[in-house]
């Protein structure tokens, strides 16, 4: 089985899993898929506390990268085969899903694309708030492409921290981001059937796009 949920990030982070009726009924054979903005990596924090902490969960804890992490942590992390597609193995039970890739999970094929902006950031925050290897890459999207074509062209689920520009609310289209646009683009490029991606403020199904933003719930998937 697995499941997946939006980020988890800050004080509150792990509290609102805690009593979850899905995330309950997992064990360690099952996995939560934490839509970016896990925790783990989180700027000027142990490591190993953060490790502690997602360790205590009942469930095997596969994420995305987003726009909370220490981005050169991550980079110390070698990269590892697993399921078809390429991870950082933090610790047993904590896995890092790389960008682009293609999984298999649960019987189903599974892209990710983790990655995500931050809006209003400045040369001075570089690196301490933000790090430029944050945002998704058009040789993300190429490497996402090859990978969905040697699946056969279409995978069943896609899995992001950001959504496609034309996702976004219509108030917040022109704004946008790098990795809305990146996004935008792979979406013209894949075929899926469903697609889920974190947001930090709402959860909601995009029906007509076949689409489900993340925050707060914890969707079981097989």
């Amino acid at each position: 089985m697995f499941a997946v949920t939006g980020g988890t990030w800050g004080k509150e982070g792990l509290l609102r899993l805690e009593g979850d009726p899905v995330v309950s009924s997992m064990s360690k054979k099952d996995f939560l898929i934490i839509l970016g903005d896990c925790g783990v990596f989180v700027p000027r924090t142990a490591l190993s506390r953060t490790v502690r902490e997602y360790r205590s969960l009942p469930c095997s804890v596969l994420f995305l990268d987003g726009s909370r992490d220490d981005y050169d942590a991550i980079a110390d992390q070698p990269p590892f085969p697993w399921n078809g597609g390429m991870v950082h193995m933090v610790s047993r039970g904590l896995i890092h899903l790389t960008r682009g890739q293609v999984f298999r999970l649960g019987g189903r094929t599974v892209l990710t694309m983790g990655g995500a902006s931050t809006p209003g950031r400045t040369d001075s925050g570089k690196y301490w708030d933000w790090w430029p290897e944050q945002d998704p890459s058009s040789e993300d999207e190429e490497t996402a492409v090859r990978n969905v074509e040697k699946a056969g062209g279409e995978v069943d689920l896609v899995l992001s921290r950001d959504c496609p520009r034309s996702w976004l609310p219509p108030a917040s289209r022109n704004a946008g981001s790098v990795s809305s646009d990146v996004l935008e683009s792979l979406l013209g490029r894949i075929s899926y059937g469903r697609w889920y991606f974190g947001n930090e403020n709402a959860d909601a199904d995009l029906d007509g796009v076949h689409a489900s933003a993340v925050c707060r719930r914890v969707i079981p998937i097989a």
